[in-house]
């Protein structure tokens, strides 16, 4: 006997009316799931679910923002737990470090759900390898979904990257690789244990980088930035520090990002840098087709992106698949 189809509700936000469980809304709610602790995940819920080192991150970034934050339920990765009814368990996205997916059995029928959040097939230096399981429901992100976004072994461009901060200091100038202050920074760090040079990290990269220490692999020296010294060094600030600060006095600095958008050809001009190389911690369009055969689900949502698009090209490849998110939404039970 099969079962029936985990409810998925969409409004402002995905709920899972039988559980009463929102995931990664941006709104307090009574009972969220937080998949990782980047801020547009994050809410002051009643309580959150999320893995320990999310946990630890929130707190860690956000401080006073969480204070009134009533409880967490901290689940280690892995380890299935049985509430009211339903086993739940926290898989490993290979987004950012302590990222999680949510997978949901529903012990009456056995019934089952699988929710991304934000994701990555392709191991990352930084963070816990992606893991999936099979689901009857798939919500999933498709940041990356079309076809256009097929990104290069990760491999390959960080040695590119790495051959970049090489030549411009061999050259006297100062190299300033730009990523996120979470997860892609940390990315970065680790991969420069291949150049054998100092680094210094903008202020909100070393707060996140001496939270994560322990929890990454070998480091190269890193210090927090000084203006004064930088020279010699490697800088690893965030992209919106481009243009402004203390970097814009530097001389001799050329910067290069790294994100999935310098795919496109106008990425150098967009983020005003000298190199955009193509590193994502999401899925790329391949990866997301191969997350879809691995799971084998009997309906996908697609959530963040391009959803419609994504959601399109699935259905002319057989799926049951539509987007979560529309404009002007009102409200959609499914």
């Amino acid at each position: 006997m099969s079962s029936e189809l985990i409810q998925v509700r969409y409004q402002k936000g995905i709920h899972l009316p039988e559980l009463d469980l929102w995931l990664d809304p941006h709104h307090a709610v009574p009972q969220g799931f937080v998949s990782h602790a980047h801020s547009d995940h994050v809410a002051r819920h009643q309580v959150t679910l999320c893995s320990p080192l999310t946990g630890t991150l929130i707190r860690a970034r956000y401080g006073s923002g969480v204070k009134r934050q009533r409880s967490y339920e901290e689940w280690q990765l892995g380890e299935p737990r049985t509430k009211d009814g339903w086993e739940l368990t926290l898989l490993p996205s290979g987004h950012i470090p302590g990222s999680a997916m949510l997978h949901l059995r529903r012990l009456s029928d056995d019934g089952t759900l699988l929710y991304t959040g934000d994701y990555k097939l392709s191991p990352n230096l930084s963070t816990e390898p992606c893991q999936l399981l099979r689901a009857d429901v798939l919500i999933m992100e498709t940041t990356f979904g079309l076809p256009q976004y097929r990104f290069p072994p990760a491999a390959v461009t960080l040695e590119r990257m790495v051959a970049f901060a090489r030549k411009t200091l061999t050259e006297g100038g100062i190299p300033v690789l730009l990523g996120y202050s979470l997860g892609k920074a940390q990315e970065i760090l680790c991969a420069l244990t291949a150049l054998d040079a100092p680094v210094m990290l903008h202020p909100s990269v070393w707060e996140m980088t001496e939270v994560l220490a322990a929890n990454l692999p070998s480091l190269p020296t890193y210090k927090p930035f000084d203006a004064a010294t930088a020279a010699g060094h490697v800088l690893v600030f965030p992209p919106n520090q481009v243009r402004n600060g203390p970097l814009k006095d530097l001389p001799g600095v050329r910067t290069a990002v790294l994100t999935g958008w310098a795919l496109n050809s106008s990425a150098k001009y967009r983020y005003r840098v000298d190199e955009a190389f193509p590193l994502s911690d999401h899925a790329d369009y391949d990866e997301l087709l191969a997350t879809v055969k691995l799971v084998e689900p009997k309906r996908i949502y697609t959530v963040h992106g391009s959803t419609t698009e994504f959601a399109t090209d699935l259905r002319l490849r057989g799926y049951d698949a539509r987007s979560l998110e529309r404009e002007d939404q009102l409200e959609f039970l499914f």
